[in-house]
């Protein structure tokens, strides 16, 4: 949970996927957001509640506009394996290759796409 710096407003991250900007002053939800993909599991507000950042276990960091609950960013972490270039990468199965490239890597190889 994080408090606003005027005491007027607290957001509240869930496991239900849900962040929500609250009213300390009638304990009502001001507004709801959605989006995450599973349990949120940080939230941080700037001074005046304006601006709600939120993280889920899934490696994505949300800013909402406080008052509206409307998504202004998402912000992802790159996978394990992000712009690893394999292209010539030697010692390997072609099942761990693909693995690879379903966690990020890339291979330059003609016809070669990553997966994911």
């Amino acid at each position: 949970m994080a408090l606003t710096e005027d005491g007027q407003a607290v957001a509240s991250a869930s496991f239900d996927g849900t962040v929500r900007l609250w009213s300390t002053a009638t304990s009502e939800p001001l507004v709801t957001m959605h989006g995450h993909e599973g349990r949120v599991v940080s939230v941080a507000l700037d001074a005046g509640g304006r601006l709600v950042a939120s993280g889920w276990c899934g490696r994505t960091v949300r800013i909402w506009e406080g008052a509206s609950g409307t998504e202004q960013h998402a912000l992802r972490a790159d996978r394990s394996y992000e712009r690893l270039d394999i292209t010539d990468l030697t010692g390997v199965t072609e099942a761990q290759r693909e693995a690879l490239l379903a966690l990020g890597a890339v291979d330059e190889a003609p016809g070669v796409r990553p997966l994911g």
